[in-house]
Parts: C-alpha cells; structure tokens; sequence
C-alpha cells in the first residue's frame, strides 16, 4: 500500500508540472518585467492538492527542468529567467508553495486555501521585489511599482480560483 501511494503522490506531483508548464504558454505579453499567465493558478493547486515537501519538491524539479534551459517557464527557460528582473518569483514559488501547503490544514476548506494562498502570495511577491532590488540599485519602491503592483489584483483573483477549485478537486481524489 505503501508504494502505491507514493505512486499516486508522483502521478500528482507531475500532472502538477505539466499543468504548470502548458499554463506558462498561455500568457499576454505586458509592458512590465513579465507577462500575465495562468501559472500561478496551477503553482497554487500544487500547494493545495500535494503535501508541503512534495510541493516543494515539484516546484524544485521544475525550477530544475528551467535552469536547464527547457522552456518551462512564461517565456522560454535557462538561467536568464531565473536570475533576471522576475527571478524572484520563481525562487518565491519555492519557499510559498510549502508555507501555502503548510497552512492549508487537514480540512477541505474554502477559506483556508484561500488565507493560505493570500499568505503565501505575500511571500512569493516578497521574494519579488527583493530580488527586483537586486536589479535596480535597491531602489525598493521603483521594484515594487514594476514587479508586484501591476499583478496583485490579478494575483489575487488567480487565488479566488485556485481555492475553489482545489476545494472540488480534493473533494474528488481524497
């Protein structure tokens, strides 16, 4: 049983990043350091479906996969992506999901998926801004004006979503 089981988690865990990936494809190209795409939705699902150390280490495989230089990420992949002007949301994407995973409880909730989703979208534009800085001098308010600002009220829409539909969907595979 037990094997089976870990079966089922890595059958999750790379649904998840093929969701992750094909999500990435599908972004509208925006005048700021990135685009607007549905990644965030499935980055979100795979804190609210897996465990938070199988969270993280889907997310660390698909970092992985990008540094590489596969085109997994919006935009292509390699490290340029990585450690460019949005690096930090993928490297955030890293430390959130586990925190989203962590907090979303043992409940199918609505609420609780999406305060854990909110939360972790702090740490993951955190990470942003911070790593922004990285690129303009420390300049902390031009970061937050080009990397965080313009993607909060889509972000936290992207969260309303994640968190309905993780709640019908670990209805369904729990």
């Amino acid at each position: 049983m037990r094997s089976r089981e870990k079966l089922y988690q890595n059958i999750k865990s790379a649904l998840l990043i093929s969701l992750i990936i094909l999500s990435s494809y599908f972004y509208l190209p925006m005048p700021s350091v990135s685009g607007f795409s549905l990644q965030t939705v499935f980055i979100n699902l795979t804190a609210l479906v897996l465990s938070p150390w199988q969270g993280f280490l889907t997310i660390g495989l698909w970092i992985l996969m990008g540094a590489v230089g596969l085109p997994v990420f919006s935009g292509g992949g390699g490290a340029g992506k990585l450690f460019g002007v949005a690096g930090g949301f993928y490297w955030g994407f890293l430390i959130a999901v586990p925190l989203m995973s962590r907090l979303k409880g043992k409940d199918i909730n609505f609420w609780r998926y999406f305060i854990s989703l909110l939360t972790g979208l702090v740490a993951e534009h955190l990470f942003a801004v911070l790593f922004m800085c990285l690129h303009n001098s420390g300049n902390i308010i031009a970061a937050f004006t080009a990397v965080s600002l313009p993607f909060v009220t889509g972000d936290i829409l992207k969260c309303i979503v994640s968190a309905f539909v993780a709640v019908r969907l670990n209805k369904r595979i729990q």
